[in-house]
């Protein structure tokens, strides 16, 4: 690959002309010009280029609009249209097209296109230079050799199902040489623990689903399998491409809005409108879907006394979620509709942890999940007598609920600070 040093450099810093300036890699212990890091993260870049790939001209519009919320230049093309000769020749025009100095694409295949993207890919020739950085598999009918890598310069990810019977191809290369190609059939193995992950050469998981599971247009759709997919495909795009959004500053926005400030626009501006966003209270069953749900929920529910302080005690930050572990204290000196709904006030103290989980789309909020011991909030204002027992309970020889108040709240505040235990 040949950079024009000089062009290169006026376009990055236009008033060097006439001057002596050079460029400086951020990595400065291996300034390789194939590495995403090799310029300055203020060097002008356009969006990255992703292309979206599949069977036939008929594809999901939601997935292409989530990529393109997520920043990337979007481009679709189909096997359909290429034809089966055309399309690897298409695949081929890619690392032909011009594009900005040290730029990558990357590409994110469905079905048949998979297959053939895997495949084409999986030889070491096919990415002349290194032009392709990240590749997206979803429910190939065939996979490359589990135990060959792809070439270093190309970041893979493949999505299978469970169960499903696929060709396993192995064959040989050499430089400039594809030697005989071997396909067998196999099932897919469900992989290790709940997240489904193969130990392949390259990163690889399965799903308790049907080929499709991804695709919002199709009756195979499985939003559980889909969203975790997302994640998984989006963590990767963003490490090819050095993309590091700030997840907090939208999320600390909503967070002022609704406990602080009650500032009911800007809490419901925090959330996306492309898809329909929702709260949910799980203990509670309290909250609201879609946009003028959540407005009408933030202005009648989400109501809180006075004296409410709320401490964050851990922040876990992952590629389109935040999960925020707090500590919650308040005197119930009136109703908490999204906490205790028609429970009038007790004048009793309360203190809980609450956890958090909220998911991103495009950087705006999507969803919000909350939990909290719901049963430890009863016991504290006085609705919930642990020793107040049930017949069956006695009858199995139960004692006391296993129900505890406030000291499990301050059990985790004493590993912050031991003197919060003796308060």
């Amino acid at each position: 690959m040949n950079i024009d040093v000089s062009n290169l450099i006026k376009k990055a810093v236009p008033e060097s002309e006439g001057r002596n300036v050079r460029v400086l890699s951020e990595n400065s212990k291996s300034a390789d010009f194939r590495d995403g890091n090799f310029l300055s993260r203020d060097f002008p870049r356009s969006a990255p280029k992703l292309y979206i790939t599949g069977e036939d001209d008929d594809f999901d519009e939601l997935t292409i609009k989530e990529w393109q919320d997520e920043g990337f230049d979007v481009e679709y093309f189909s096997v359909q249209s290429c034809g089966a000769d055309g399309y690897i020749e298409k695949l081929r025009d890619l690392s032909r097209e011009k594009m900005e100095p040290c730029a990558k694409f990357g590409i994110v295949a469905y079905d048949s296109a998979a297959t053939m993207c895997l495949a084409h890919y999986h030889f070491m020739d096919n990415n002349p230079e290194f032009k392709l950085g990240l590749l997206i598999a979803y429910y190939p009918t065939a996979i490359p050799d589990p135990e060959g890598k792809f070439p270093n310069a190309i970041s893979t990810l493949v999505h299978l199902t469970a169960g499903a019977e696929i060709g396993i191809t192995k064959q040989s290369q050499m430089v400039g040489i594809q030697g005989k190609r071997r396909t067998k059939k196999k099932r897919v193995d469900p992989g290790a623990g709940t997240g489904g992950k193969l130990q392949l050469a390259y990163p690889s998981y399965t799903y308790n689903a049907e080929p499709g599971f991804a695709e919002h247009d199709v009756e195979e759709f499985d939003g559980i399998c889909a969203e975790i997919a997302w994640s998984r495909s989006l963590s990767a795009a963003r490490k090819v491409f050095g993309i590091d959004p700030d997840l907090e500053v939208v999320l600390e926005s909503n967070l002022q809005s609704k406990f602080f400030t009650n500032d009911i626009d800007k809490a419901v501006e925090a959330y996306t409108t492309h898809k329909t966003p929702h709260v949910t209270n799980i203990p509670s069953l309290t909250g609201g879907i879609g946009v003028e749900d959540l407005r009408a929920y933030y202005a009648t529910a989400f109501t809180n006394p006075p004296s409410t302080k709320v401490t964050l005690l851990s922040r876990t930050i992952g590629v389109d979620r935040v999960v925020d572990e707090m500590h919650i204290r308040f005197k119930h000196t009136q109703e908490v509709p999204w906490m205790l709904p028609d429970v009038p006030a007790t004048n009793k103290k309360v203190e809980i942890l609450v956890v958090s989980i909220v998911a991103l789309k495009g950087g705006k909020l999507y969803q919000e999940h909350v939990y909290w011991d719901q049963a430890s909030v009863l016991m504290q204002i006085g609705l919930l007598d642990p020793k107040l027992l049930p017949q069956t309970a006695k009858d199995l020889g139960v004692d006391r609920l296993p129900v505890v108040g406030r000291k499990a709240a301050r059990r985790i505040l004493s590993e912050f600070d031991s003197e919060e235990e003796n308060e």
